[in-house]
């Protein structure tokens, strides 16, 4: 019997002010890329274009940016230990690493050279290390001057979102970006709590420590900690799965993996002890300078002891007196050893209670378990698009009833099978069982378009759809750019003409609403694609609505240019 429980009264209220209250947006945005520009941003083109006029007029450096690794990952997931091993590497590589705190890094005080006025710390083996500054830039021009750096790896803080800081860069001073220029994102997750953080109800503000002075007056406090692990899974280039030592068992590190697989299948996904890596993953543009040992798959040598080698197995470990945690050792059979207590194991007993005659055995037999190994579960995912919007109340009906596994980590077989929920009397028969993911734009039709409470600006606002784990959220993302003519729109990408033909391209589905669209993506178990896309268009609008809604828009374009 597959029952979940329903998100109820804790989802309307988290929705309705989004669906269906007024929520006026405050910039335009890039839908999909979830790039953001500020209505501002005008006047500081116009300000970057004047320094950049005087740039072009100074004598250019031959030489190529230094890179820079953009370091996120929760608090406690050992971003600190890694940056400990990178500052004291002995590769001859050398690093700067620019943190939150220098103190929390702990450098060996042998290792040390000296300390600058500015509160830069030297190390003898051409590394250095300091203090974030009020912005970025300011703190990454301190860093290149007078210095010959390999690479520059910057510490964000746990709720930091990578690509937002990734976005902002673009707008960084033309004469530091010579110098310094963002590559990659990578991004550490522990292997022990994944699954626990995946499936939890807290906010960032709930977690001890984990916010700054800061972010404690900030929005990013509200933000929920599955939405946040996935964004910054999402957003790297590189995974770390770290703590790999300190986890209960195989299976809770492969479904960390397999899970991170799945929500960013383009990024290369490393198991790694103590934050222990290679000083060359910083080093690299993503291009070239790999690795000489680099591995996007798993290695397969057996002598090989890199830690920041992926070394699991697709197929299960045979030896029977095999202790070593990276391998699978699941079983497609049904584990005969009556005494065994081995998770990992299938115990599936085809009989009843009345026939079953292991003493040992505590199972409930009124009815089956077939527990799947990680290896076998498929996680797939689709994109829902369409070019009409959505009613708000039947999407409303849909998302109250949103289904939430009770269970407090992630089990995939769980989330494929279901389970029953002790003193619930029905069961939630809904096409997103299963749903690990879901992310995306949307479009909304206004309930009432003039007069008292009412929402015309749906029409010009687009939605983000963000689901992970039990948290679900939608919230404005800005105006669609379908708002603005063409040549007003290519004012925003004066210094990046290739986005502006992408979002052209890609973007704008019709000629009569640009870029409005529904574009959301499902990343599940065993997802049912045809009834979620069901599910999903019966809360479009209708033919007889669209005919309305376009009543409605000229009425109401009519009366804003009356004014």
């Amino acid at each position: 019997m597959t029952s979940f429980k329903a998100i109820g009264n804790s989802l309307m209220l988290l929705l309705v002010s989004s669906i269906l209250g007024r929520n006026v947006a405050t910039a335009w945005q890039s839908p999909l890329s979830r790039r953001v520009f500020q209505r501002s941003l005008p006047f500081a083109l116009s300000a970057s274009t004047e320094s950049s006029a005087t740039d072009a007029a100074e004598v250019k450096s031959a030489k190529k940016p230094v890179p820079i690794t953009l370091l996120s990952g929760f608090l406690g997931t050992g971003k600190t230990t890694t940056l400990k091993h990178l500052l004291e590497n002995v590769d001859g590589v050398k690093i700067g690493v620019i943190v939150n705190d220098v103190a929390s890094v702990n450098i060996d005080a042998k290792l040390v050279a000296g300390q600058t006025i500015d509160g830069m710390v030297e190390l003898q083996n051409g590394c250095a290390c300091c203090s974030l500054a009020d912005e970025l830039f300011f703190s990454v021009d301190t860093m290149v001057k007078d210095r010959e750096l390999d690479a520059i790896v910057v510490e964000l803080s746990g709720v930091a979102d990578p690509m937002a800081i990734k976005n902002n860069w673009i707008m960084a001073p033309s004469f530091v970006k010579e110098k310094a220029d963002v590559t990659r994102v990578v991004t550490v997750i522990d292997a022990a709590s994944f699954g626990t953080d995946y499936m939890s109800w807290d906010e960032a503000r709930e977690r001890k420590g984990w916010l700054t002075p800061n972010e404690e007056m900030s929005p990013e406090g509200n933000r929920k900690v599955a939405e946040l692990l996935a964004e910054q899974v999402e957003a790297a280039d590189i995974i770390l799965l770290n703590k790999i030592d300190l986890a209960e068992n195989e299976e809770q590190i492969a479904v960390a993996e397999k899970v991170a697989r799945a929500l960013n299948d383009k990024a290369e996904v490393r198991r790694v002890q103590y934050g222990v890596i290679s000083p060359s993953l910083v080093i690299s543009d993503g291009s070239e300078n790999k690795i000489a040992h680099d591995h996007t798959h798993d290695c397969k040598e057996p002598d090989c002891t890199d830690s920041s080698h992926s070394h699991s197995h697709d197929h299960a470990c045979a030896e029977p007196d095999c202790t070593d945690i990276s391998h699978s050792h699941s079983h497609d059979h049904a584990c005969a050893e009556p005494g065994c207590t081995d998770n990992s194991h299938s115990h599936s007993h085809a009989h009843d209670a009345e026939t079953c005659n292991d003493p040992t055995c505590t199972e409930d037999h009124s009815h089956s378990h077939s527990h799947t190994s990680v290896d076998e579960l498929g996680i797939v995912n689709f994109v829902y698009k369409a070019t009409r919007p959505f009613d708000p109340v039947r999407l409303m009906n849909v998302l109250n009833k949103w289904p939430v596994p009770v269970k407090e980590t992630l089990d995939l077989n769980i989330l494929s099978e279901g389970y029953e929920i002790p003193g619930e009397s029905f069961d939630v028969d809904s096409p997103f069982i299963g749903v690990l993911r879901s992310k995306g734009f949307c479009w909304f039709a206004p309930n009432k378009w003039t007069g008292a409470n009412e929402d015309s600006w749906r029409h010009d606002t687009a939605m983000f759809w963000s689901h992970a784990g039990k948290s679900f959220t939608l919230s404005s993302a800005g105006k669609w750019w379908g708002t603005l003519d063409k040549e007003t729109m290519k004012k925003y990408f004066v210094s990046n003409m290739k986005e502006f033909d992408r979002i052209i391209a890609e973007d704008f589905q019709t000629e009569e609403f640009g870029d409005r669209r529904q574009e959301i993506v499902f990343i599940g178990v065993n997802l049912d694609e045809e009834k979620i896309r069901k599910t999903m268009d019966d809360c479009l609008l209708s033919d007889d609505d669209m005919e309305k809604y376009r009543r409605n828009l000229r009425n109401y374009q009519g009366t804003l240019f009356s004014k």
